[in-house]
This record gives C-alpha cells, structure tokens and sequence, in this order.
C-alpha cells in the first residue's frame, strides 16, 4: 500500500490512508476470538472507502485467507476507473467523476448465450423460406352430464 502512496501509520494497530483520503485499511494487531469476528464485534482487517457519511467497508477475520485480503487491498489502491451501472451513477458522491464509455463489442459467449436464449425461446419466428405451422383444430369433446348424487341416490 505505501507503493501505491498510501501514508502508513503504525501503533497497536496498523492504518493506511489513501493519498485523497477517501479510504482506509486497518489491521487490527492482537489476534481476537474468532466468534467476535464472526458476529461482527470485532475484526482483525477493516477496509473503508468513500467520503462520510457515504462509506464502503468490508472486515476480513483473523482466518481470512492472506491472498484474498492482499487482493482486497490491491483492488483498494488501483487507479483505474470502476465501471459502475443503473442506479450505482444516480449515488455517485461528488468527488467521483462519471465518464461514459462505448459498450463493448459482445465477447464469443456472450453470442452463444444470445443464441442458446433464442433457441429455447417459446415463440418461433418464420424465415423467409419457410412457413409458419399452424396446428390443427381439434374436435370438441362430448359435453359431460353432470351425475346426480345426494341423500336419494
């Protein structure tokens, strides 16, 4: 993190601040009981981003695996733009800038998903070439006489 520019500060606990100020991580240096991590009183990793009053976090417990809290963190301190969509632009904070961007082309699974969709679609379109098929009608059953049924019978 201090690679990426982060200020360091060191005590019982060990706390990095982003450059603007905007997030944090904290390791929390004595080990605590693992139950208190789970039900939330307590955390051995606290990841924090965004302006107050408008924060992300997510914990990491004691036995979180050392990858995937180093991956958290590099993920914290990455500088490229995060693709955000729907409702995620109306909730921007104002120091985010928005950039709109051109959808991608569709990826080859992205086709073959398209494809599978419109295989199994319920609704068959005609090609030029061929005809739709229409079923033929069925003939009416017989109507049925109800049966009589009570204290007479």
């Amino acid at each position: 993190m201090t690679a990426a520019g982060w200020n360091r500060h060191d005590s019982t606990d060990v706390s990095c601040h982003s450059p603007d100020g905007l997030a944090e991580v904290h390791l929390r240096r004595p080990h605590h009981d693992h139950t208190a991590e789970m039900t939330g009183h307590q955390q051995r990793w606290l990841m924090l981003a965004g302006p107050p009053g408008n924060r992300w976090y997510a914990t990491a417990s004691s036995f979180t695996p050392q990858g995937l809290v180093a991956a958290m963190n590099t993920a914290l301190t990455d500088p490229a733009p995060v693709i955000r969509y729907g409702d995620d632009l109306r909730h921007l904070p104002p120091q985010a800038t928005a950039t709109a961007v051109k959808p991608l082309a569709p990826t080859p699974l992205d086709v073959r998903r398209a494809q599978a969709a419109r295989a199994h679609s319920t609704l068959a379109l005609p090609t030029g070439t061929s005809r739709p098929v229409i079923p033929t009608p069925r003939q009416p059953s017989a109507p049925q006489r109800p049966q009589a049924s009570g204290p007479g019978r």
